[in-house]
């Protein structure tokens, strides 16, 4: 049984007017700067920094946002809002290890896209001018 698909691609491809190179260059972004960002995260939450923790969830926030995450899009803002106001601090452990999970999961299947991607652009740049 093939694993629910974590992320959808049509509000990227909406806002960069289907535009696969652009995408690809996007994903490629993805998927240099989510796995450093959350590791920022995981190292803050375990030293209790919570005011780290809340900046690097705002950060995650936009990828999670343009990469249509919609499993951790609640989660990502409460434990953005929770840190930073130091409030429900019983949620974060939680929090932080469901977005782990599901960003973690999404990761690796962005990288499965971006090869089915890469494929795709380089058969077309193969494929002769008309």
């Amino acid at each position: 049984m093939e694993a629910k698909k974590l992320f959808d691609l049509t509000n990227l491809d909406e806002m960069l007017g289907g535009d696969r190179s652009a995408i690809f260059q996007m994903i490629k972004i993805f998927l240099q700067a989510t796995p450093e960002s959350l590791s920022e995260l995981n190292i803050c939450y375990e030293k209790n920094d919570m005011d780290g923790v809340s900046k690097l969830a705002h950060k995650l926030k936009s990828s999670v946002d343009i990469f249509c995450i919609n499993e951790i899009k609640q989660d990502i803002r409460r434990l953005e809002n929770n840190t930073r106001d130091n409030i429900n601090l019983d949620e974060v452990p939680q929090l932080v290890e469901r977005i782990n999970t599901t960003l973690n999961n999404a990761i690796e299947q962005v990288k499965q896209e971006k090869e089915i991607l890469s494929k795709q652009l380089t058969e077309n740049e193969k494929a002769p001018k008309a």
